[in-house]
């Protein structure tokens, strides 16, 4: 419980740092708002602008169902699960944050009344703080079911350090305006290592003591990766660009993205859920 109430001072600190120092590093290269707003599809609600529509939709939709199906798995018995509960609560808010800015409000939060449009906003640097603290909280997640206490101590003090670290660049390259610290790029710097590791720990443990989860689990990563690479195949692959110059529709990368991760809270919900059968209460 006192681990808890830290956890939630500290991302109080945290956030309210992000919000005091606002970044004004500009986008790269320059983009005004009238070319801003050329690039992508948008509608004008009274005086509010918002970009991109459908994939607003999509990436909310996304985090609607990630909150719901966290706030359900908390209610489980088992202390693994809730910690999976916790992870995709935290997921879910972070992934509003980021539809908040990197689509829907992205045109008022950093175009609107700016010579030029800015690189992030506090909601995008919250997405990224939000999102690390989840993908912590699965490591809990894992840690508490897949090793035992000999491993699990070890693991979970490295997992909090690389968190600790992340979050200082993060708050250090906001106040400091460290571009490199504040972007997507290093965020995965530190927790694709994270995945990585949640998928040799499942695939040891089933290995040593084959299991059920633990071979459901090592899909979940592997569903993880797949879903990346698709985004990837389809960003380079030209066609994004070319739906939208010739047919005016938008589905972008984002979208295959957020699409993809809908199935895959789903998974984890019904793989999360149906072990040990246990009951919400």
């Amino acid at each position: 419980m006192k681990k808890r109430y830290i956890i939630i001072m500290v991302s109080i600190v945290v956030l309210l740092l992000l919000f005091l120092f606002p970044v004004s590093l500009l986008q790269t290269p320059n983009l005004t708002a009238f070319e801003y707003l050329e690039l992508k599809p948008y509608i004008t609600i009274g005086n509010i602008i918002i970009i991109v529509p459908s994939s607003t939709l999509i990436v909310y939709l996304l985090g609607i169902i990630t909150i719901y199906i966290g706030i359900r798995l908390y209610k489980l018995d088992a202390s693994y699960k809730k910690y999976w509960g916790i992870s995709l609560i935290l997921w879910g808010v972070g992934t509003l944050l980021a539809g908040t800015s990197y689509q829907g409000l992205g045109y008022e939060l950093k175009c609107s009344g700016q010579a030029f449009c800015l690189f992030t906003s506090w909601f995008e640097l919250s997405y990224l703080y939000m999102t690390a603290l989840s993908i912590t909280m699965m490591a809990y997640a894992v840690a508490k079911k897949s090793l035992n206490e000999k491993y699990m101590d070890t693991y979970l003090m490295v997992i909090n350090i690389g968190f600790i670290v992340y979050t200082i660049s993060l708050v250090f390259g906001t106040i400091f305006e460290i571009k490199l610290w504040i972007t997507y790029e290093w965020f995965l710097l530190f927790f694709l290592l994270y995945f990585v590791s949640f998928f040799v720990v499942n695939f040891k443990n089933n290995k040593r003591n084959p299991n059920t989860l633990d071979k459901k689990f090592v899909f979940v990563w592997t569903l993880m990766l797949i879903i990346n690479v698709l985004y990837f195949i389809y960003f380079y692959s030209g066609i994004p660009e070319s739906l939208y110059n010739n047919y005016q529709i938008w589905f972008s990368a984002n979208d295959v993205l957020h699409i993809g991760l809908i199935y895959w809270m789903y998974y984890i919900y019904k793989t999360v859920k149906r072990n040990n059968k246990d009951i919400i209460k």
